[in-house]
């Protein structure tokens, strides 16, 4: 598959990375020579000097060969042009990032469906909609839905008091739960019924949502509740998650600290439950003052990696309960995790998860990515002539690293044991390690071959 990536900053950089990771033919348009130069030192990828709006650099980039255009420049026009232009060149896949909600919040239409466009995201609402999902499920570090809000996936983290804590799978009541991946010591891994649960794991747990708060109780993980949340950072994530915490059933008290006057003023006159404050959220005299020790959740999104850790940390020290922050460096989390701040976020992890269904074969629903070893959790539908329907799941030879965590057949949902049959045009949710992630495909898919 040949694709496209206009823009190499850090979303573009990583989507080229996992593309190219995955034996895709990847060209880079780049305008700017610096980034060019990093490019050739660390990717293995053909770049191209120019403007992806430029239809003489799309040409030179191959795009009449190419399957997918992706454009993730900073200029929101630049982006939409480009895959205009892709699109009149008869590229299939379009993708373009666009942050102005001028763009993506219009009240009459999709943009995707008026521009032609077929996946117009946002990376600090995709971020934002992430954090209020985990907002929704307090104990848990990550939250997903799938099969139109059907089936929860949640990360859990077990403690020593937990009555799972040393016990074996094949122990375990999972009539209505799959424990579909264990973390441990930052290594990924699909259990068997012979893995031991040990304290400080973090489990993957896939169940009905409707049960799993039952779910996570037999787990010996308590619920929480948040009712006081500060934001930092009064930018497009910030605003966001502030505007859609306004409108959640559930109200809870928000307060945004920015140290941009005008920013401050602006997001004031936007938002109407939410206090504002103007100030450095990296001030302890002002997070002291602020009370910001009785939050239940502190969330640091400013554009600053730095100031997002620090705050983090001086809000545990003051006494707040859960810390999230977002980091855009994605080589340095595996270190933050380990200074005490509960939830680490990539704005290009999760960007790159949403773009990366448009790459796999068959008829994909979604992807999300998964931990530091970027596992993949696939929504797809079962192809009626593929290899996997009408045999029992003890019957198939799941490749290594793989395994269902629930089928959805119309409107009923199936925690599946090995006596459970794929049917045509069941709706399945397999958790994949990066190496199993074509062969699960071939699974799925008409005239999919054995391995």
């Amino acid at each position: 598959m040949k694709s496209i990536i206009i823009g190499a900053g850090k979303v573009g950089f990583s989507i080229a990375q996992l593309l190219s990771s995955e034996d895709h033919d990847v060209v880079i348009i780049e305008h700017d020579e610096d980034r060019i130069e990093i490019l050739d030192e660390l990717l293995d990828v053909k770049v191209i000097k120019g403007s992806g709006s430029s239809w003489s650099t799309l040409e030179a980039a191959g795009v009449k060969k190419a399957s997918m255009v992706v454009a993730v420049t900073e200029i929101d026009e630049v982006n939409m042009i480009s895959c205009l232009l892709a699109k009149q060149y008869g590229v299939e896949t379009t993708i373009a990032r666009v942050r102005n909600p001028e763009y993506t919040e219009t009240p009459h239409f999709s943009p995707e469906a008026l521009l032609g466009i077929d996946l117009i995201i946002n990376p600090e609402r995709v971020t934002a909609m992430e954090i209020a999902k985990i907002i929704r499920v307090p104990e848990a570090l990550n939250v997903d839905y799938y099969a139109d809000n059907k089936v929860q996936l949640v990360e859990l983290v077990v403690d020593e008091n937990s009555p799972i804590a040393g016990t074996k799978l094949k122990f375990l009541e999972t009539t209505h739960y799959v424990i579909v991946s264990i973390i441990r010591k930052h290594r990924m891994l699909v259990p068997t019924g012979e893995d031991i649960i040990y304290a400080g794991d973090h489990i993957y747990v896939m169940a009905k949502t409707k049960e799993m708060p039952q779910v996570i109780k037999a787990l010996g993980i308590k619920r929480k509740k948040i009712e006081n949340i500060t934001i930092l950072g009064g930018g497009r994530t910030g605003w966001y998650l502030a505007h859609i915490l306004e409108k959640q059933k559930v109200p809870v008290n928000t307060k945004i600290i920015e140290k941009n006057y005008k920013k401050a003023q602006n997001i004031a006159g936007r938002l109407e439950k939410t206090l504002v404050i103007y100030g450095d959220g990296s001030d302890l005299q002002l997070l002291e003052s602020e009370n910001i020790g009785k939050s239940d959740l502190l969330i640091a999104v400013t554009s600053d990696d730095k100031i997002n850790l620090l705050s983090s940390l001086i809000g545990k020290n003051l006494g707040v309960k859960k810390t999230i922050s977002q980091i855009k460096r994605t080589d340095v989390m595996p270190l933050v995790e380990q200074v005490g701040i509960d939830i680490i976020l990539s704005p290009r992890i999760l960007t790159a998860g949403a773009i990366l269904k448009y790459t796999r074969q068959g008829d994909i629903i979604s992807v999300t990515v998964l931990g530091e070893d970027r596992a993949e959790m696939i929504e797809l539908i079962a192809q009626p002539k593929s290899i996997a329907v009408n045999k029992p799941l003890k019957k198939l030879r799941f490749p290594n690293g793989s395994v269902v965590g629930a089928i959805v057949r119309g409107d009923s949902v199936i925690v599946p044991t090995g006596d459970s049959i794929i049917e045509p045009y069941d709706q399945l949710m397999m958790f994949t390690l990066p190496k199993s992630v074509h062969k699960v495909e071939k699974l799925f898919i008409n005239g999919g071959k054995k391995f």
